[in-house]
């Protein structure tokens, strides 16, 4: 019996540690993922590295539940930091449920890649990593994300060269993040996980290997000219350093120890290296307007912070639009990826200047007083108070050294504060839960394994093991491999559609948009609606049924996206733009008029409902929408000339002339708006005004075409003898034109051309 008990006994021991092989395998993967560029996606960057961190956690979860069930040791611990986390989770999921649109803050969209499923799998990735690391297995993790990080620099270099293009082109580097700030703020992690094993190493070459990475890491962050990073690596090493010299023992802070030589020693290294950040750093802040800052442009960048530049003024109107809507949600907030709806309702009109849409307050504070309310940013910062917490106990119990713990409270530092100017991606969450884990797992008890576990694991193992596999395939289908169709169904229709197939756009758009699944469903049917305005409807490809049952179609995908998005104007914008394009003008009217209830401020929408009302000769109706817009900001360029031009047309040139003087210092202004008006309103000396501020504008002196269109302007107004002599004018600019101008001309004089 005994015997028999012992061969039970080995076998299911087997079986565990295959199953924990595996599962530790999968992980190892997960240092890798930053690195992936899905070109073959919509929104490479993101989606790609999204999936495949999604699908190693969710076989590696199942696995893991396998596990902890049958044994003891892989069973999560009860501390401090999984509650933090699990009443995290817990106040998301009420937030996307009592949010405004709880679909779309559990599947988010292609662009993040977040939403509450994200939070799941972070979470899922907390409790298998934690729960299954030991101490070599963390050895392994943090030298693997070491090697990435080499691969990130060495891949961010050759940008730096020229050998690689910089997705966000001029001289910032954005590596395989495909974003300058993203990529700063995942390489924070890289610097600290090498400082972390540096402090740890024991063997020269070892310090000389992380100490190198560590240098390689941060010349890349400088590299990326992203002040927020950048900042916020310095102060955490001005704050970490500070530290370490108020504390005389470095073990037990216990000022009555006396220091040994080496500690006195590294306190003087700390003290020359803080002072040297601190002149280096003034010296260059002080320097910021010289030549020899100003002659780098990642310099003059990192220097170049100032409360009137108008990306820190337009954080600051977001913020203040975040906090009016904070206000009206306290609680629970708006619910996840519903930010587009806060800034279309709070839009003010200063930030025509930025992007057309924000999707975040690129500030974390706000942004989950947004995505979950107090309750949520409570619950987000106790994480961390949580973390902090456990780690300061590690250090008590001598589970880990004073100088990693400093190490990784540098990390959080500098990570929180530059997420006070951007927002994290797949990249930067999944660093930084793993450093939660670590910390957790560290925390965690050992436990007895008992005989009787593996017994019973013996006759279940293999059984729930192809269960959780079923599982996970089922999962792994429904939240990944179906939104990865849609996503590539649609990468592909663009693709086709660049190409000019037409009608293979269209086929493709439609397999998308047939996949039962809602992760993607507003961009692709964006994407499609952009189609039919401006290819589909004009296309000489597709006979007036195709065109016909596309256009349905596409406004049925629009009037259901309106219907799951109720509160987002953007659906109701592109229902107006192909009602626009098929000159049905009331509804387009319509159409904008519903977008502007829920963004009463946005001048574009404005603009395009006062096309709509120009387009059916309502110029009255037209002007007061205009005046709106143009009051909201006198300093809008489209606002100026739109209103310029719609007191033309209701006949108030003077009311015009004030606004050109005012916005431009000359009431002859060079712009395709004013030229049409003129040309339509006949005001021929005006039109010919324009034209003449086309050609005497710079760079354009030698372009043929506007003196062309000058000299049409002096025809119209009877005007042909300065017509000819415009034209005389082009020959001598370009020798080339001198036959067709030469024609022109004749026809003038005899009459044929009037």
């Amino acid at each position: 019996m005994n015997s028999n008990f012992s061969a039970r006994g080995g076998s299911a021991s087997g079986g565990k540690d295959i199953l924990a092989w595996i599962i530790k395998s999968l992980l190892f993967i997960v240092p890798f993922v930053p690195l992936y560029i899905a070109t073959g996606l919509f929104f490479p960057f993101i989606t790609g590295k999204a999936f495949v961190f999604r699908v190693i956690i969710e076989l590696a979860f199942v696995l893991w539940a396998v596990l902890a069930f049958f044994y003891k040791e892989y069973r999560p611990q009860k501390n401090v930091l999984f509650y933090s986390l699990a009443v995290f989770v817990g106040i998301v999921l009420l937030a996307t449920i009592f949010g405004i649109n709880p679909l779309r803050s559990f599947w988010s969209n292609f662009e993040r890649m977040e939403g509450f499923i994200t939070y799941l799998h972070l979470f899922a990735y907390f409790l298998v990593l934690g729960n299954m690391f030991k101490k070599t297995d963390w050895f392994i993790f943090f030298n693997l994300f070491v090697i990435v990080g080499w691969l990130e620099n060495i891949y961010a270099l050759l940008q730096k060269f020229g050998k690689i293009a910089s997705i966000q082109g001029g001289f910032r580097v954005d590596g395989t993040i495909g974003n300058p700030a993203y990529l700063a703020a995942y390489l924070i992690f890289i610097l600290g996980f090498a400082i972390l094993l540096f402090a740890d190493a024991k063997k020269l070459w070892a310090k000389i290997y992380y100490a190198v990475s560590a240098l390689f890491t941060a010349s890349i962050i400088y590299f990326t000219a992203s002040r927020g990073p950048t900042l916020g690596i310095l102060g955490a090493v001005i704050l970490a350093f500070i530290i370490y010299l108020l504390v005389n023992n470095v073990r037990h802070c216990e000022p009555k120890v006396k220091q040994s030589q080496e500690q006195k020693d590294y306190r003087k290294i700390i003290l020359a290296l803080l002072v040297s950040i601190v002149l280096v750093g003034g010296g260059l802040w002080i320097a910021k307007d010289t030549s020899f800052v100003q002659g780098s442009p990642v310099l003059s960048r990192l220097t170049s912070l100032s409360f009137t530049e108008r990306t820190i003024t337009s954080r600051f109107s977001v913020w203040q639009m975040s906090f009016e809507a904070f206000k009206e949600r306290p609680i629970l907030g708006w619910g996840p990826e519903n930010y587009v709806v806060v800034f279309s309702k709070y839009y003010t009109p200063e930030m025509w200047r930025q992007e057309p849409w924000f999707d975040r307050s690129h500030n974390i504070i706000f942004d989950w007083l947004i995505n979950a309310g107090l309750l949520g940013l409570l619950s987000y910062l106790f994480i961390f108070g949580s973390a902090l917490y456990l780690l300061y106990k590690n250090f008590i119990q001598d589970k880990i050294s004073f100088n990693k713990a400093l190490i990784i409270f540098g990390i959080f530092v500098a990570y929180f504060f530059q997420n006070l100017f951007i927002f994290d991606n797949i990249a930067t969450y999944s660093s930084l839960f793993t450093l939660f884990a670590y910390i957790y797992s560290v925390n965690k008890k050992e436990e007895i394994i008992l005989d009787r576990d593996s017994v019973k694991a013996s006759e279940y193992l293999m059984p729930a093991t192809i269960l959780a596999i079923i599982v996970f395939v089922f999962i792994g289908y429904a939240l990944v491999f179906k939104p990865f169709l849609v996503n590539k169904y649609l990468l592909d229709a663009l693709k086709k559609n660049a190409q000019g197939d037409v009608a293979e756009t269209a086929n493709l758009f439609l397999k998308s948009l047939s996949v039962n699944t809602f992760l993607g469903k507003s961009e692709v049917r964006s994407q499609f609606a952009n189609f039919v305005t401006n290819t589909a409807i004009t296309s000489n490809k597709l006979d007036d049924n195709q065109k016909n049952q596309i256009l349905v179609r596409a406004v049925n995908e629009i009037e259901q996206d309106r219907a799951e998005n109720p509160l987002d104007p953007r659906p109701s914008i592109y229902l107006g733009i192909i009602y626009s394009k098929i000159n049905q003008t009331d509804k387009a009217i319509e159409n904008y008029q519903d977008a502007l209830k829920f963004s009463p401020q946005k001048q574009d929408i404005l603009f395009s409902l006062a096309d709509s009302y120009m387009a059916k000769g309502d110029y009255k109706s037209a002007l007061s929408i205009l005046e709106k817009a143009y009051y909201g900001d006198p300093e809008f360029y489209t606002a100026k000339v739109y209103l310029a031009g719609i007191y033309v047309m209701n006949d108030r040139q003077d009311k015009a002339d004030e606004i050109l003087l005012k916005g431009f210092g000359t009431v002859n202004v060079a712009d395709e708006f004013l030229v049409k008006v003129y040309y339509k309103s006949k005001n021929y000396p005006r039109l010919i005004s324009a034209w003449q501020a086309y050609v005497d504008a710079d760079g354009n002196k030698n372009n043929i075409s506007y003196r062309k269109s000058l000299a049409g302007a002096y025809l119209l107004n009877n005007q042909n003898e300065k017509a000819i002599k415009v034209l005389e004018e082009a020959i001598v600019i370009d020798p080339s034109f001198e036959k067709e101008a030469k024609d022109y001309i004749e026809q003038i004089r005899s009459g044929k051309m009037k």
